[in-house]
């Protein structure tokens, strides 16, 4: 939950390619070693001075369009562009769901709109974290890449009437501004993935299209085994599909899914390789609990490919996490109590 007045340490789930470990060549051992050392060096000071960015000073109490409402370190942002980046995130559920679903209750003890106000503010630091590092890094949009990002947001507020205007607080120059920021992240993160290898990793990885059950170890490993095994039995021998006892039993929410070489459940990859279309597998136990599988289509190159191709989207995601944590040590961020209330 994000707390008003505090640090916060916030994850980005966007794609990212793992660090591809670059040789360079061209010169000796001793002025290589040297050369790392003072690369290393250079790097430290620069890490050093970014260190704990302090925030600067969030207000509270009655907000006005220039109100400082979110700090990430030095860099404020205001009432205006917070609620500019709400109706962006508001307008596109209430098309599909209607306003009244923002009173409803979650899963946790807040509504659904209290959880899409902490998703917007995460949302907002987390482009400002990002684009500071694209400025520690060197990353800049090119000509053409800025005339496009404030193409498109000049173009999306002419299409907005001056009432949705004046509600969201949208001005011609903020939405350019946030278009321009999301296009910097969005560079950032294509610059930082393009030094990587993760195609190479994955190689001619090969995968099989399958209907999973799946039941956790539980706190009594031995009883959910014996309970999954007489079900197992109870499907093999039944006339009902398979589809239909796993949407009824599994602890998983997606049936339907994809097996590759690369997953880390060795036992089922193996359990699933030796299978034949449509037929119901023996029990499969792996450390996180136990499956029941069925194989609908062997590899072939759909199969392979989408399964390639998520295969980098984890790890892209993955690394970039990692990336960004460091990146979000480095400032401080406030939270107007404003805005939580």
């Amino acid at each position: 939950m994000i707390r008003a007045k505090r640090k916060i340490r916030t994850l980005i789930s966007v794609l990212m390619l793992l660090f591809m470990v670059t040789n360079i060549v061209g010169c000796g051992a001793d002025e290589q070693e040297k050369s790392d050392q003072t690369t290393k060096e250079e790097q430290a000071e620069k890490d050093a001075a970014q260190e704990h960015e302090k925030a600067v000073k969030v207000e509270d109490g009655t907000m006005s369009e220039n109100s400082t409402v979110i700090a990430v370190g030095q860099t404020p942002v205001t009432y205006g562009e917070y609620k500019m980046y709400y109706y962006f995130m508001k307008n596109q559920y209430d098309e599909l769901l209607g306003d009244q679903v923002w009173k409803q209750s979650s899963t946790s003890d807040k509504t659904i709109g209290q959880e899409a106000i902490e998703d917007v503010l995460r949302m907002i630091i987390q482009v400002k974290v990002i684009c500071k590092e694209a400025e520690v890094l060197g990353i800049t949009l090119e000509a053409d890449e800025k005339e496009d990002a404030d193409y498109n947001a000049q173009k999306l507020c002419d299409s907005l009437d001056e009432k949705i205007k004046q509600d969201a607080m949208i001005t011609t120059q903020q939405m350019i501004t946030i278009f321009e920021e999301n296009r910097l992240a969005e560079k950032v993160y294509n610059v930082t993935t393009g030094a990587s290898d993760v195609i190479g990793e994955v190689g001619e990885s090969t995968a099989y299209r399958v209907l999973l059950l799946y039941k956790k170890a539980g706190d009594d490993r031995e009883k959910t085994r014996q309970s999954v095994e007489k079900l197992q039995k109870k499907i093999a021998s039944s006339n009902k599909s398979f589809y239909a006892y796993a949407r009824q039993e599994s602890d998983l929410d997606e049936v339907e899914t994809i097996i590759g070489s690369l997953d880390s459940r060795k036992n089922l990859w193996m359990q699933v390789t030796a299978l034949k279309n449509f037929v119901v597998s023996p029990v499969v136990e792996e450390e996180d609990g136990f499956y029941i599988a069925m194989v609908v289509e062997k590899p072939n190159e759909e199969i392979n490919t989408e399964y390639r191709n998520s295969v980098v989207t984890q790890k892209q995601t993955e690394a970039f996490q990692k990336s960004y944590e460091e990146w979000a040590k480095r400032y401080d961020v406030d939270v107007s109590e404003s805005l939580l209330s």
